[in-house]
């Protein structure tokens, strides 16, 4: 299963409308990665300005084989630290408004160990991020904005789904989307804007089937002046009620103890974990008699099929972030050591390797449950 059909079920993002009104350029692939990246920040609630996103993640959301590689991801990241993107707000006197220029990233690392891109956002873009109910927001739903091959298109939906939950026509002039696609300067003649921009846009966007778009050109004088688009946006708005249920953690969820971690903090705490069955004390947990699942037996030996099932006993990996964990690692380690087979030679980086993946989607396990939560509080 790859990131954009992870994404499925009820990823979305309440994207500042802010944001959605902001005046920049990115392209394709930058647009999915600063997405990824928002996503990943609002389910945090520590206050931190930086995420993790994993060289695997990345070659979910990058495509092109020359940019998933970890210098083109680099090189995409140095791009977004560059870049600038710029925010229109009314002055505090209600006299006019003040365009802002901020960066969208302030800057990145990656952890060679552990195959993870560590991006620090800039303060304004965190801030935007944590005060979309007080600001308004747009629901963004990942999974389809991730899916989109066109980045007129990633931009449309934003600005359409930003009134398409009151209104059926929304009106732009064409100067106003120019300004906000950063294309001033282009597209002279507004055949060739609409050609290049706004048909393919819209075509990908009815072709999701989420939409039925149509447009209406509005004139002043001879030339077009402005755009109806007659949107029917077919996706839900509200995308989680009390009555929903939430992820359950299973009674084997673990916890991690601070004896074999380098950091206090949750998402660094990734270096031998220990765990404990839900609430037991960490200190006088009992050993768990629960055998493993085993996704799929064939990829061991009889040997390390033995040491997996004593090494992760009560690890639910029906669960489907340790599912995904288990999937995650062998996938890297058959890569890896080039096997088709999990041998005794291969083991103690696959045992490794699951240690960490284990608590990495248990971490993002509880912040989905969280970030569900949160929402579901203002629906």
């Amino acid at each position: 299963m790859n990131l954009i059909e992870e994404l499925e079920n009820n990823r979305v993002l309440m994207k500042n409308n802010m944001l959605v009104k902001a005046r920049y350029s990115l392209s394709l692939v930058e647009n999915r990665i600063f997405l990824s990246m928002l996503y990943k920040l609002q389910k945090k609630s520590d206050g931190i300005l930086t995420c993790s996103i994993s060289h695997l993640e990345f070659k979910d959301i990058v495509k092109f084989k020359e940019k998933n590689t970890i210098k083109g991801i680099l090189d995409i990241l140095e791009e977004l630290r560059k870049k600038p993107i710029y925010f229109r707000e009314e002055k505090k006197n209600k006299k006019g408004s003040l365009w802002g220029a901020y960066g969208f990233i302030n800057g990145y690392e990656y952890d060679d160990e552990l195959g993870i891109f560590n991006i620090e956002a800039s303060e304004k873009i965190h801030n935007l991020l944590k005060e979309y109910l007080k600001m308004g927001y747009t629901p963004i739903n990942v999974q389809i904005w991730l899916s989109l091959n066109n980045s007129y298109a990633q931009r449309f939906y934003d600005l359409l789904r930003l009134w398409s939950g009151t209104k059926d026509t929304i009106s732009y002039k064409i100067d106003d989307i120019k300004e906000l696609l950063m294309l001033d300067d282009k597209y002279g003649k507004y055949n060739d804007f609409k050609r290049r921009v706004i048909l393919p846009a819209i075509k990908e966007l009815n072709e999701t089937g989420y939409f039925e778009i149509d447009i209406k050109e509005n004139k002043v004088g001879r030339k077009v002046d402005s755009i109806d688009f007659i949107v029917k946006d077919l996706d839900k708005r509200k995308y989680f009620t009390k009555e929903d249920s939430l992820i359950q953690i299973s009674s084997e969820e673990v916890a991690v103890t601070l004896e074999n971690v380098i950091s206090t903090d949750k998402e660094e705490a990734i270096l031998k974990p220990k765990f404990s069955t839900q609430g037991e004390d960490i200190n006088e947990s009992k050993e768990s008699t629960f055998e493993p699942f085993v996704p799929d037996e064939s990829l061991f030996t009889k040997g390390t099929l033995r040491s997996f099932k004593l090494d992760f006993k009560g690890i639910d990996f029906k669960n489907e972030y340790m599912e995904k964990a288990f999937n995650d690692t062998v996938m890297v380690t058959l890569d890896r050591d080039d096997v088709e087979t999990i041998k005794a030679t291969s083991y103690k980086f696959f045992k490794g390797t699951l240690d960490n993946k284990i608590v990495e989607y248990k971490i993002e396990e509880k912040e989905d449950i969280e970030h569900k939560k949160n929402i579901e509080m203002f629906w």
